[in-house]
């Protein structure tokens, strides 16, 4: 299913359908379809309508795929396969077009580090959230965000998974939540911590209108990621949390910090690194161990602590060289 204000995003021409039809296959097979992942179709679309032909050839795919010095190569890369991707659909559907061969383009190797918070910065954060009152003109809702804040750094579920949440998918007398349907398809149980459910249940019992969790006061639906993100920066800034580019953190580097800070608790404990990176990928909703890796977040002295008690992590974290790229 394609939502209508979905369908406006993509520029009127012939393949404007077709991307229509994919997303809903795609969705159709359980995948999910991201905001990201939609903004890069609706860049296809556009190129591809300007040729003016059903038909994807080599060379335009090759001119739509060309290096751009104001395009990264992560970017180019994931063009790259959703242009792939969408190519063998069409010729599932009997429309002749060029395959683009798996090794097109070398995987790039992301570099890039999450923001983890200290404990120090948490706290500020839930003060500033405690105490909204400066933004009470702009926000009406306000009493959604100490709740919000809390379930993220408390649970580590995606942000996504918090705004689409359910009153029906609370379950505040066993104190868990039911994400139904997430990224990948996958569905799961999260237990919360007994105060956690306290401040759930007390939400909830004083705001008892509305199917979500968290309901838009304009719209009365979900809450949208887009006003969730500002109004976050802005909770950095008062709570004076700074990147060291000079940036706020973004809300995803909650999700990091519970990853890494509860990865860091069990292994504190004893636990094997073995049993304890599958069982933090059941929770926080992983279907690959190396998803589960790209939120581990190791200080360099805790990290060179670790290697030391346990050479085998080089097999799940392995160092890869430039010539294995």
């Amino acid at each position: 299913m394609v939502t209508e204000k979905e369908r406006q995003r993509f520029q009127d021409g012939i393949f404007k359908p077709y991307f229509e039809k994919f997303i809903a296959y795609k969705r159709s097979k359980g995948e999910k379809v991201a905001h990201s992942a939609i903004t890069r179709m609706k860049g296809l679309n556009d190129a591809l309508n300007s040729y003016g032909t059903l038909n994807i050839t080599q060379e335009m795919a090759e001119e739509i795929l060309a290096p751009n010095p104001a395009v990264s190569d992560v970017t180019r890369y994931e063009r790259i396969n959703h242009l792939r991707q969408f190519s063998a659909f069409l010729t599932m559907l009997g429309i002749e077009c060029y395959r683009i061969p798996k090794r097109y383009a070398r995987p790039v190797r992301c570099q890039f580090r999450p923001y983890i918070f200290s404990d120090e910065e948490i706290l500020r954060l839930i003060n500033v959230v405690d105490n909204l009152r400066r933004w009470e003109h702009r926000e009406r809702n306000t009493e959604i965000y100490p709740i919000l804040l809390r379930l993220l750094i408390g649970t580590g579920i995606r942000i996504s998974e918090a705004l689409a949440l359910r009153r029906s998918d609370i379950f505040c007398n066993d104190g868990v939540l039911n994400i139904v349907n997430s990224k990948n398809g996958v569905s799961r149980y999260v237990p919360m911590a007994d105060s956690l459910n306290s401040a759930v249940r007390q939400y909830i019992a004083g705001n008892a209108d509305g199917e979500f969790l968290f309901n838009s006061g304009k719209s009365r639906g979900a809450y949208s990621y887009v006003t969730i993100r500002a109004m976050f920066r802005k909770f950095c800034v008062s709570a004076e949390i700074f990147r060291q580019d000079g940036k706020t953190p973004n809300i995803h580097s909650l999700r990091h910090t519970f990853c890494s800070k509860s990865l860091e608790q069990m292994l504190a404990t004893g636990m094997n690194l073995y049993t304890a990176v599958p069982i933090l990928a059941a929770y926080v909703g992983h279907v690959d161990f190396r998803d589960t890796e790209s939120y581990i977040h190791f200080t360099e002295s805790s990290y060179k602590e670790l290697l030391e008690k346990q050479e085998p992590l080089r097999k799940i974290i392995p160092e890869v060289n430039d010539d294995e790229q």
